[in-house]
């Protein structure tokens, strides 16, 4: 290996596709063209050799362990990877790795985005830390995904579909092509899905800085001795009112986290059939020009692309099905908002009869007023995301179940 070559990046278009499979252990027992002329390799030297062979030292091995952790649940994960070449020579691209009968299938495409340089930064940062610390594969990883939070990302599926989905768009941007419609929609449902998280977490934080509402109703009726005997039936139906809104409100909170992870899986696995789609057009192309490289493998390929094309849509009947259930909880939602009111004005009338203690009922009264406020805007909000989650959601169903009949 030259010194003076490990530097240099190996070039190639951006319309080149890398595709690879491997056994169950990461060996190599297949790929395509792009693959072995970018790496250096022979084929010889490919098969049956690990796919380590072209790991970069540059490379964090908390990606390593995550891309591992995962694919061997059965899930496909996408993750920006610095390769090296046979001649020393590095090259950057997003591998999209999913498991298949016997191993696993990764397809590649060149990065462009603005993420890459971040991305860049972030693992070199990583991996000086991983040396000098001599820190193990898993307590990297969780570096890794804490700092995505940071970076506005709640788990690394989020990190991978928003990474992947701007991978494409600039890839057609590049090639210039239009932009996939469904791709786009689906951005939109991840906004609208993230919305409705934010809106469903602001009321739920709003209700748990008013949970002492009733114990401090509680101290004023007893302050209050036999004149207190109302404030403490307010007391009781405010906490049995707030009992269920806890209640609904960790409802609310879990459903929406569930319909962005489902969100994001759709997104992520939408834009892996389109480039696992393109990788078959490569492979027929080659075997049209007579070059016979492992024209095997796009069974394989088409397989994987129409998989990841159902399993969108089956992740757009369950979003469909949520947003269904959030209304139902909306609904919910306002006849306690309701409820809360009556106990207000009852507290509030309660408060101008006492005069010993009035100053604490009337803070305390404010503290519900702005509590049912706040649930209130946040009711009107949340169900505003919902409607354009279940708009979005329809679209893409109408869609992707056309696509679908097409092409069976």
């Amino acid at each position: 290996m030259n010194p003076s070559t490990t530097s240099q990046e190996v070039p190639f278009r951006f319309e080149e596709l890398f595709f690879s499979r491997t056994d169950e252990h990461g060996v190599i027992l297949s790929g395509n063209s792009v693959f072995q002329r970018v790496s250096g390799y022979s084929w010889d030297e490919l098969i049956q050799k690990p796919h380590k062979i072209i790991r970069h030292p540059d490379m964090p091995r908390a990606v390593f362990w995550l891309l591992w952790d995962t694919i061997k649940k059965g899930e496909p994960i996408g993750a920006y990877v610095k390769n090296r070449a046979k001649d020393g020579r590095h090259y950057w691209v997003f591998a999209m790795v999913t498991p298949i009968g016997g191993g696993y299938l990764s397809v590649r495409l060149k990065p462009c985005s603005a993420l890459l340089p971040v991305i860049t930064q972030e693992y070199q940062s990583l991996r000086q830390r991983e040396l000098s610390e001599d820190m193990a594969p898993a307590d990297s990883a969780a570096l890794l995904l804490a700092r995505l939070a940071e970076l506005g990302y709640p788990d690394y599926q989020a990190f991978m579909a928003d990474a992947l989905s701007k991978e494409v768009a600039a890839r057609d941007l590049q090639l210039g092509r239009r932009p996939n419609g469904r791709i786009d929609r689906f951005g939109e449902l991840v906004t609208a899905s993230r919305s409705l998280l934010e809106h469903a977490a602001a009321v739920f934080s709003a209700y748990s800085k008013n949970e002492y509402v009733s114990l401090n109703f509680q101290i004023q009726a007893a302050q209050l001795g036999t004149a207190g005997a109302a404030i403490s039936q307010i007391s009781k139906n405010y906490d049995l009112i707030s009992t269920e809104i806890k209640q609904s409100m960790d409802r609310f909170v879990g459903s929406a986290e569930e319909v962005l992870k489902t969100v994001n899986n759709g997104l992520f696995l939408i834009c892996l059939a389109q480039i696992q789609e393109e990788v078959l057009q490569h492979f027929q192309r080659e075997a049209a020009g007579g070059e016979i490289v492992h024209v095997e493998e796009m069974p394989r390929l088409q397989q994987q692309a129409s998989a990841c094309q159902h399993k969108a849509v089956d992740g757009l009947l369950t979003i469909d099905a949520q947003a269904s259930k959030f209304r139902e909880d909306c609904a919910e939602m306002k006849r306690l908002a309701a409820a809360l009111e009556v106990t207000r004005i009852m507290g509030k009338v309660e408060s101008q009869r006492q005069l010993i203690v009035r100053q604490g009922l009337v803070e305390l009264i404010e503290d519900l007023e702005s509590l049912q406020s706040t649930i209130a805007l946040g009711l009107k909000e949340i169900d505003q995301s919902n409607q354009r989650v279940h708009y979005d959601t329809d679209h893409l169903l109408a869609e992707s179940k056309r696509l679908l009949a097409r092409a069976s």
